[in-house]
């Protein structure tokens, strides 16, 4: 109960700070998704659909979809490729293959994820991005319906024109297991992003309603959302 306060705290706190940070540089934000995964042997798979609104959430930044194959290594270690396609307001499609491992430490109710993942985004015209990520997700189980959660993160990435920096991003978080199969998370995070320029802030809400079709798994899958 004591971790649910401060988790509610920090929402507050959040959305306190929010309101009085310089309007100029800060929008509110909010990324929206539906996941789907199941197991078979020791490979996980998942698909999602997220939608992210921009400018005080009153407009589209852009939808995807996502396809994630989890070859579940050993208790520790997960090696997980992925693909997205995203659609852009301008009807600019880009394609975004990646390849990561995560490193878990699982211990009674806490679990601690690390990953890294290189990506690349390619758009319609050809153009490629490369990027590399590292973030880092804590789990705590507050009895048997809440898991809390904290998310840091860093982006790199480089191009012709331009190497560094694209984002940072942090924040708190509440899951809520509807049952064995069904949970719901709820997240709040910082975002401080780089356009080659400036920085820009942000707060992004992100809710993810996640369908599990397998109940047991031979390992304890890391539990972490995508950006």
């Amino acid at each position: 109960m004591k971790t649910l306060f401060i988790i509610l705290f920090l929402f507050v706190f959040i959305d306190l700070f929010s309101q009085v940070t310089d309007t100029l540089n800060w929008d509110n934000k909010i990324y929206m998704g539906n996941k789907i995964a199941g197991i078979s042997g020791d490979w996980r798979f998942s698909g999602e659909l997220q939608v992210r609104l921009k400018n005080d959430m009153g407009e589209l930044e852009n939808w995807f979809v996502e396809g994630i194959a989890t070859y579940m290594l050993s208790k520790k270690i997960e090696i997980v490729p992925d693909i997205r396609i995203s659609i852009k307001p301008d009807n600019e499609i880009e394609f975004r293959p990646g390849m990561g491992v995560v490193y878990k430490l699982n211990k009674s109710s806490f679990q601690f994820v690390n990953q890294l993942k290189w990506q690349i985004d390619i758009d319609n015209k050809n153009n490629a991005e490369n990027g590399l990520r590292y973030f880092i997700f804590t789990n705590h189980e507050i009895g048997e319906k809440f898991i809390s959660n904290f998310a840091f993160g860093v982006f790199y990435k480089w191009k012709n024109d331009w190497n560094g920096f694209r984002f940072i991003r942090f924040g708190p978080g509440l899951t809520y297991l509807i049952n064995k199969q069904h949970t719901i998370n709820f997240n709040y995070l910082i975002s401080a992003e780089n356009d080659t320029k400036m920085w820009h802030w942000a707060g992004i809400p992100v809710v993810q309603l996640i369908i599990n079709i397998n109940k047991e798994y031979k390992y304890l899958p890391a539990k972490y959302f995508s950006f």
